[in-house]
């Protein structure tokens, strides 16, 4: 009986990714289903033919198609968590928090964005001593993220990738690995799967560094809220970013190969240090200023948990 707990609970870690996954399949094919049978019934016979339009429809919409699925799977996360919170009030388990005053929210923005630019330039500096298929993994997700418009850009991996993110590895993974492992081996392995899950070495070290990080904002401000706030600043920020550097490089024609591996490298890591820093000062600020009280009210209603 306890194996079988136990299993049961390591299906309730694995299962709300398969679920979002399951929804991005399930939708590509619907679309494919819909397509094909529209060209069919107007005359498109060819398999060929059709393969080629179907490249034509698909391609450069993955962002779009994410957001779509993600849409979708929101809602359904939102009543796995209350479901999840009703089962801890039955077995007496669950603790309700004072919501955080919202200013203290704005030390997430500077908290986050920090992470955000050392993280990256960590991972910038992994890749110079990546072997080329590591680096080749993160092609299709470049080209995915990169490849739509700005908006779509904003949209898509700045507001709504976030959200269900973190449903899934904070609201849900984080929370259920707590009743297996643990706290540090909660985040450490919520961290893990969520790097994972990006399924490219270039994104995952990234991801699991945030993953740490939104892990630690959660259990401050205990809220959903704060970590995906985080996410957002991170990503939006990110894309922002991005898009800058693409049009000095554009406009200024800034040729890297000037500078030798060793300068670059230093100025890298240089920067990477100081945004460290930057990050743990104002993770102390929120550590030392952020105290969420218990509320000892066990009537209350699971809508007002903030989950």
């Amino acid at each position: 009986m306890k194996s079988t707990g136990l299993v049961k609970k390591i299906w309730g870690v694995i299962y709300p990714m398969l679920i979002y996954l399951g929804i991005q399949i399930l939708l590509i094919n619907v679309i494919q289903t819909v397509c094909t049978a529209y060209w069919y019934l107007n005359g498109i016979s060819s398999m060929e033919e059709i393969r080629s339009l179907m490249v034509q429809v698909l391609s450069g919409k993955e962002l779009i198609l994410t957001m779509m699925s993600a849409a979708i799977t929101i809602p359904i996360l939102i009543i796995f968590m209350k479901r999840d919170i009703e089962h801890k009030k039955a077995a007496d388990t669950f603790k309700k928090y004072e919501l955080s005053n919202k200013w203290l929210y704005l030390f997430i923005l500077p908290f986050g964005f920090f992470n955000m630019e050392w993280a990256n330039m960590f991972v910038s500096v992994l890749q110079m001593f990546m072997p080329k298929f590591m680096i080749d993994s993160y092609s299709g997700a470049q080209n995915a993220i990169y490849g739509s418009s700005l908006a779509v850009q904003f949209l898509a991996a700045g507001f709504v990738a976030p959200v269900v993110e973190e449903l899934i590895f904070r609201g849900l993974i984080y929370k259920r690995l707590k009743d297996i492992v643990n706290i540090k081996w909660a985040a450490i392995l919520s961290a893990v799967l969520f790097g994972v899950f990006h399924g490219n070495w270039v994104q995952a070290p990234y991801a699991v560094i945030i993953g740490l990080v939104a892990v630690f904002v959660y259990e401050k401000y205990k809220s959903i809220a704060a970590p995906i706030l985080l996410h957002m600043t991170a990503n939006i920020a990110s894309i922002g970013i991005s898009y800058l550097a693409q049009k000095i490089n554009e406009t200024q024609n800034i040729n890297t190969q000037q500078f030798s591996d060793w300068y670059i490298l230093k100025a890298i890591s240089t920067s990477m240090l100081t945004f460290l820093v930057l990050a743990v000062i104002t993770g102390i600020i929120i550590n030392k200023i952020v105290k969420p009280k218990e509320v000892g009210d066990e009537n209350i209603d699971s809508s007002d948990s903030m989950l």
